[in-house]
């Protein structure tokens, strides 16, 4: 029949079609092949050997093979986090901030990008390096030491989880050790810790919501069955202590990176910016005593005014541990005037700024005070009055430079330059004016008899 023909004219086409494609499955079951967890990688072994399974290998190979897998995707994800957060913060976007960090936490510091080139690159590139040099050697004592366990048992998940999580977060303390030694001394003891707080936050969060990824591709990695091959306790011993020493070095390298990127900073820095110009300080206003002084006193009828009068001083005297000073007043008018007060008298120290000195009315160990009567000047005669005070200790303390007396407050002062030991804070007793008498009767003779 002519339908029987057409199929006797197909069948061989058919079976040729069917013999290559058993000829190309059988070529590609001889072909060697890795199992490990999920992938399928070549491998070289012989024609028609059995497929190698992550089982078929020894414990050390298996090993690290896990170590190689989680420290190259923890090292990864820590880069990536870190590098979208910095290009975020030099090109700001209209994703809010608190979202940016929550999904991208700061795994490389923000000061890595404040840093002069090549530093963001070199101190970044540390930072990765550091991580998984630290990744490594917790992944290695984590998979070695998961031979104890049952036969049944598989290299949990979250012990993974948990070395990643310790790595990140020895990373974020080296890195804010770095940052301490790059800012030594600092300014005040409570902003030492200022930025390890935030670095150390980062970092855990960051194992929290990255971490679980290079833990899951570790635990994927050991499915297979586990084999009967055991590590030689030297050999584990020995990669332990390489794992650990390449960690160390890694991490003091990275802290010695930051004060060098901050010393090139700061060198950068001061030769771009230009210095500025030297800023003149103003002389300060000296706020010496008035000429006249603020309180006022009325005056009598025919008073000697400050500015028909002349003031001299005479040089102070003193016996155990007092002083006593007499000034005069000579009338430089035409017609006589008439004192019938206590003077007006104020002190200005050396440097011109007016002291605040307590003055008593009065008389004192070296001096008598008559008290007020009137005292009447005539044309070219004068007056007397006494100054009298206590020895003062002037050492560290600014003294007397100048002494204002008038003939009563509220004339015009006159002064002169004086060396006293009077000092701000101190009180002398002042007597009343009183007509001029024989010299060696002005003040007290202390001396004793012999």
């Amino acid at each position: 029949m002519p339908w029987k023909k057409k199929l006797s004219m197909r069948r061989p086409m058919n079976y040729w079609i069917s013999r290559q494609a058993a000829s190309y499955w059988s070529s590609w079951s001889r072909v060697p092949r890795l199992r490990v967890g999920w992938l399928i990688l070549p491998a070289e072994r012989g024609a028609g050997e059995t497929p190698i399974r992550l089982s078929d290998m020894g414990n050390q190979k298996k090993s690290v093979i896990v170590t190689v897998w989680v420290t190259a995707v923890a090292g990864l994800a820590w880069l990536l986090s870190g590098a979208i957060r910095g290009w975020l913060l030099v090109h700001p976007t209209r994703l809010p901030g608190q979202f940016v960090a929550l999904l991208f936490p700061e795994t490389l510091a923000r000061r890595t990008w404040q840093s002069v080139e090549p530093w963001p690159a070199l101190l970044a590139l540390a930072s990765v390096v550091t991580m998984m040099a630290i990744t490594a050697f917790f992944v290695w004592v984590i998979v070695t030491r998961s031979e104890h366990r049952s036969p049944g048992q598989r290299l949990g998940f979250l012990s993974l989880w948990m070395g990643v999580v310790l790595a990140a977060f020895s990373t974020a303390a080296f890195t804010s050790l770095g940052y301490i030694v790059a800012t030594w001394p600092p300014a005040r003891v409570a902003a030492l810790l200022d930025g390890i707080e935030p670095l150390l936050f980062a970092a855990g969060y960051w194992g929290i919501i990255w971490g679980w990824i290079p833990a899951w591709v570790g635990s994927r990695l050991t499915r297979s069955a586990e084999s009967s091959h055991k590590h030689k306790p030297a050999t584990k011993r020995s990669t332990e202590l390489v794992l650990l020493l390449s960690a160390g070095v890694l991490a003091v390298a990275l802290m010695a990176a930051f004060p060098a990127a901050h010393r090139s900073t700061e060198e950068a820095r001061a030769m771009s910016e230009p210095s500025p110009p030297p800023v003149q300080t103003p002389e300060p206003v000296v706020y010496g005593s008035p000429e006249v002084s603020h309180a006022f006193q009325p005056p009598g009828k025919n008073w000697c005014e400050g500015d028909e009068v002349a003031i001299s001083w005479q040089e102070p005297e003193g016996a155990t541990g007092h002083r006593g000073m007499r000034f005069e007043l000579t009338n430089t008018g035409t017609g006589p005037c008439l004192l019938e007060s206590y003077p007006d008298i104020a002190f200005d120290n050396v440097d011109g700024w007016a002291m605040d000195v307590l003055v008593v009315h009065g008389g004192s160990f070296m001096t008598d005070d008559p008290g007020v009567s009137a005292v009447t000047v005539l044309p070219g005669q004068g007056a007397q009055a006494f100054l009298g005070w206590n020895a003062m200790a002037a050492a560290g303390d600014m003294r007397t430079g100048t002494m204002l007396v008038a003939p009563y407050p509220g004339t015009l002062r006159h002064s002169s330059p004086v060396d006293l030991d009077i000092i701000d804070g101190g009180a002398v007793s002042l007597t009343a004016w009183a007509p001029i008498k024989e010299e060696s009767a002005a003040i007290k003779n202390t001396r004793p008899k012999p």
